[in-house]
């Protein structure tokens, strides 16, 4: 619940969304407040801050007026909040605190070491290394014989490496990788994040051709070589046919699954139609219902056979021959293809990884030394030599004037032996307690000084201050007042019926022809039917018919048309006509399924999608929507069979043909419901604003704000 109504707070005030600073305005602009409420003063930086998210919000920049409005409302409602005694309740106190320890967090990690990480993190992502490792293991917990054990180990291997044994060969005597004795310690290729981090950044401090220092990680020791590097190929996304090996598979099994395969790829060859083969052929259970599409995947996701034909394939739709993986044989369609985007656009997830991964321990080394450095950190040697002279650290086994010494200080305060032993546990090692208690101290010190070292986080406790205030006033004086009095709301309604209808609406039914040689003269419309819909069909009962066509000439409309057998009676005709109503009536989209060429096949009400994708191979699309005119503006005055047909450049022939017009109608009371709340809401707010605006005295200063418009302006 508290989440929910977090974010409801946020999205009342339009202008919390990033904690970009905003300008440090001067001390002489910020001695006088851009406006008064009573005795509350807005000074004209917490005004530019909020002004300049908002706009970077809205992607444009708005009048520095209109904003200044919406402001002075947003500070009325907080101060009737104040007035009104929320802000001391327990309930408000309590939230509140929760709400500052989270917007805390960001600016306790020392925000340039999370920068430098993730430009770190970047720049690797431009490039992906092929390596072989050599592991031995040792958990991370270990005592100190068995890690000496294992690192004896691994230097012994690194020693016959130097002395010219290949390093292929002592991956299969000697790795504890179970993959090694059959891939010779290969992990083929590899970026950012797809490795543990010590393990990471040993492989791009290599270069080509050479073996890493012994490196430790959370599996044990490792020796990496790096066999190459490239430029990172980026993400792709293909479709995939795929022939599976039976269980246990002989070579005999092989040979014959490579044969049900490259039968599959003849026919695509010949050109038949993917998408069906896909669906008909393919084993793979999880992607043969939507044409064999894989999701996007990077470098390392798939195994080496594939993933070499995969970004070797350069066009959209271009199919491989068949390729072998450990589980059988594939054809492969190139979908699409990505290269790595922008730092900008990448920053913000980039720094969300950053903190969810291993670089998280980094970072909090880094973080403390940054403060260390920043906030003059000075240790006094002698006190943490008597600290670890003594053989039992009670305080009483120490004289008054050893408990009172300096054991550091921050930023001249100074922190005393006696400090320490009061968060002291007696269970743990000394050094990792005065560790832990540095750390402790320096996180804490730099808490209590977050407002004058940071001004947007000032800013930011300011704002969810009054946010929470205003989600409070809000729901007494307007929330509360829409769901409960239905009375009112009610009698709003009836006042303003005529402002709740709805909009006038279309049935658009959308055919793209991609063969337009097959688009035939305009012929005579069976009994006066007319399908706006093509299709290749038999009699039920097995009565061979002409074709039906599609018919198009411009400005004429489009039909289906049929030409009937001669000897075909009057009641069978009759019975052709309501069998073929009923087929394309039943036309329907329930599911779109994209194919790897970005063509849209649809799965519809009747069997006649199968022999949609079957007999119209010309078709790239077919679909119905509805649409309002008044978001349409060719289709408006349109009626029921009006059509437009487009051609584009490709030579395809868009069709659209209006099915069924839906004119305006009065809206209910329950189906405007939705609105009219809405509505309701700005009305009790505007009427509440008014109130407030002769409660309380409300002075802008003209002087201040026309000097915050030619900084703007500048």
């Amino acid at each position: 619940m508290r989440n929910i109504k977090g974010i409801v707070i946020l999205l009342l005030i339009i202008f919390i969304s990033s904690c970009k600073t905003a300008p440090k305005s001067s001390t002489a602009e910020n001695t006088e407040p851009l406006f008064t409420i009573d005795s509350l003063n807005v000074y004209p930086d917490e005004f530019m801050y909020a002004y300049q998210k908002s706009n970077k919000n809205k992607g444009e920049i708005e009048p520095i007026e209109e904003y200044l409005d919406l402001y002075i409302d947003f500070k009325l409602k907080v101060t009737e909040a104040k007035a009104k005694g929320i802000d001391t309740t327990k309930a408000y106190k309590n939230e509140l605190n929760g709400y500052l320890e989270e917007i805390k967090k960001p600016y306790l990690t020392a925000e340039k070491v999370n920068k430098a990480l993730v430009k770190e993190t970047y720049n690797r992502l431009q490039q992906e290394i092929n390596a072989s490792h050599i592991l031995i293991r040792v958990d991370k917990d270990a005592n100190a014989e068995d890690t000496l054990k294992a690192y004896q180990k691994i230097k012994d291997i690194k020693n016959k490496f130097e002395a010219g044994k290949s390093f292929e060969a002592l991956a299969r005597e000697y790795s504890e990788d179970p993959s090694a004795k059959n891939n010779n310690g290969l992990l083929g290729w590899f970026t950012a994040f797809q490795m543990v981090y010590p393990f990471e950044s040993a492989a791009y401090q290599t270069e080509v051709g050479e073996v890493s220092p012994i490196i430790r990680t959370q599996f044990g020791y490792h020796l990496i070589k790096v066999n190459d590097k490239r430029e990172t190929l980026g993400r792709i996304k293909i479709a995939h046919i795929m022939k599976r090996f039976p269980p246990q598979a002989s070579a005999e099994d092989s040979i014959e699954t490579e044969k049900e395969i490259r039968k599959v790829y003849e026919k695509l060859k010949s050109g038949e139609n993917w998408f069906s083969l896909a669906t008909k052929e393919s084993e793979d259970l999880s992607t043969k219902d939507n044409g064999g599409s894989l999701p996007w995947f990077g470098a390392g996701r798939l195994p080496a056979s594939l993933e070499t034909v995969a970004f070797e394939l350069e066009e959209k739709g271009e199919i491989s021959t068949p390729v072998e993986s450990p589980y059988g044989w594939h054809i492969l369609k190139l979908e699409d293809k990505r290269g790595v985007g922008s730092l900008e656009s990448m920053e913000e997830s980039l720094s969300r990884r950053v903190q969810r991964d291993q670089r998280s321990e980094l970072k909090e080394v880094e973080v403390i030394k940054k403060l260390k450095e920043e906030n003059n950190f000075k240790k006094n040697k002698d006190a943490y030599a008597i600290l670890k002279s003594k053989e039992s650290l009670s305080p009483s086994n120490f004289k008054r004037k050893e408990l009172e010494m300096p054991l550091f200080s921050i930023s001249n305060k100074e922190f005393s032996i006696l400090d320490f032993l009061n968060q002291y546990d007696s269970a743990k090692k000394i050094d990792l307690e005065l560790e832990k208690f540095e750390k402790s101290t320096l996180i804490q010190y730099e808490e209590n000084n977050l407002e004058s070292k940071y001004p947007e986080y000032k800013f930011l406790r300011q704002e969810y201050k009054d946010g929470l205030l205003l989600f409070e006033i809000m729901n007494q004086k307007v929330w509360s007042k829409i769901t409960e009095d239905t009375i009112a709301l009610k009698k709003y309604y009836e006042e303003h019926k005529n402002d709740y209808k709805t909009q006038e609406e279309l049935k658009i039914a959308k055919i793209v022809f991609s063969d337009t040689s097959s688009i035939k003269p305009f012929k005579q419309p069976i009994n006066g039917a007319y399908f706006p819909l093509t299709q290749q069909i038999e009699y039920l009962e097995s009565k061979t018919l002409e074709q039906i066509k599609i018919d198009y000439k411009k400005n004429q409309k489009v039909f289906i048309s049929l030409v009937l057998p001669q000897n075909l009676s009057e009641s069978d005709s009759i019975k052709l006509f309501k069998d073929l109503n009923w087929i394309f009536s039943n036309m329907e989209v329930v599911k779109l399924i994209y194919s790897d060429e970005n063509k849209i096949y649809l799965q519809l009400l009747s069997e006649a999608n199968e022999l949609l994708a079957k007999n119209n191979e010309r078709i790239e699309s077919a679909s119905t929507e509805k649409i309002r005119t008044s978001e349409h503006s060719k289709w408006s005055g349109k009626k029921e069979e009006d059509f437009k047909v487009n051609v584009d450049k490709n030579g395809m022939i868009e069709f659209n043909y209006v099915l069924k017009n839906y004119p305006p109608q009065q809206k209910t009371y329950n189906e405007a419901k939705a609105e009219l709340m809405e509505d309701y809401q700005k009305h009790l707010e505007n009427e509440w604003l008014k109130e407030l605006k002769k409660k309380y005295s409300i002075n802008v200063n003209e002087s201040v704000l026309n000097k915050l418009k030619e900084k703007i302006e500048q």
